[in-house]
C-alpha cells in the first residue's frame, strides 16, 4: 500500500510540473507579442504626425506673408514646387522671360480686396476670391497648362486686361479636358462657381 500511495504522490507531482511548464510556454508568445506592439506604437505616431505636417504647405502659399522671413519662404516653396523660375524682386517670381510672374503681397500691405489690378495686355487670376493675392499674370496665345508655374486648381478670382477672350479648362484625364467657364475683355470675376478647379488656360488669339 505505501509503495502504491508514493507511486500515485509522484505521478501527481509531475502533472502538477507539466501543467506549470505549459503555462510559461504557452504565455511567452503573448509577452513578446505585446512588447511587438509597444515597440510600434511611437512609430505610427510620427507617421501620424508627419502626415497632419504636411497640410500646411499650401496655406502658407495662399496667404499673406506675415513677415519679411515668411516671404522669403513663400517665394522659396514657389520656386521649388515650380523650378525653373527667377526671383525678380522681393516678393516676385518671374518665369520664361517674363512670361509668367507671381506676385505674393508684402507683409503688412494693405490689399484692397475686390479691386482687380491686372495690368494691361495681361490676364490675370488669383489665389483667393475677390483678387485677393498671391497673384499669377499671363499675356501669351494660345493654351497654357498651369502645371508649369504650381497653379493647378489654385484660381479663385480672375481678371482680364487684354483684348481677347480667356478659357479656363480642367484636366478630366483619361477623358481629356473638361470646360469650366470664360473671362471676357473686359472683365473680372471676383469669385469663382469651379473655385480651384482650373487647370489649364487659353488665350484666343
Amino acid at each position: 500500500m505505501k509503495l502504491g500511495k508514493q507511486v500515485a504522490r509522484i505521478g501527481l507531482v509531475a502533472g502538477m510540473a507539466l501543467t506549470v511548464a505549459s503555462a510559461v510556454a504557452f504565455s511567452a508568445p503573448a509577452t513578446a507579442a505585446t512588447a511587438a506592439s509597444a515597440v510600434s506604437s511611437p512609430a505610427s505616431v510620427a507617421t501620424s504626425s508627419a502626415s497632419a505636417g504636411s497640410t500646411g504647405v499650401p496655406s502658407l502659399l495662399s496667404r499673406q506673408a506675415r513677415s519679411d522671413a515668411e516671404l522669403r519662404d513663400q517665394i522659396a516653396l514657389q520656386m521649388k514646387i515650380a523650378p525653373g523660375g527667377k526671383q525678380t524682386s522681393l516678393n516676385e517670381v518671374s518665369y520664361d522671360n517674363g512670361k509668367f510672374v507671381v506676385t505674393y503681397a508684402l507683409p503688412g500691405q494693405q490689399v484692397a480686396l475686390g479691386v482687380a489690378d491686372c495690368p494691361s495686355g495681361w490676364f490675370c487670376f488669383y489665389d483667393n476670391i475677390n483678387f485677393g493675392y498671391p497673384r499669377g499674370k499671363l499675356s501669351s496665345c494660345g493654351t497654357q497648362d498651369l502645371a508649369t508655374w504650381g497653379w493647378r486648381n489654385r484660381i479663385s478670382s480672375v481678371d482680364n486686361s487684354t483684348t481677347n477672350s480667356v478659357e479656363y479648362w480642367a484636366d478630366a484625364s483619361p477623358f481629356g479636358t473638361r470646360y469650366l467657364f470664360t473671362n471676357y475683355n473686359p472683365g473680372a470675376l471676383s469669385s469663382l462657381v469651379y473655385d480651384n478647379e482650373a487647370d489649364l488656360v487659353n488665350r484666343n488669339c
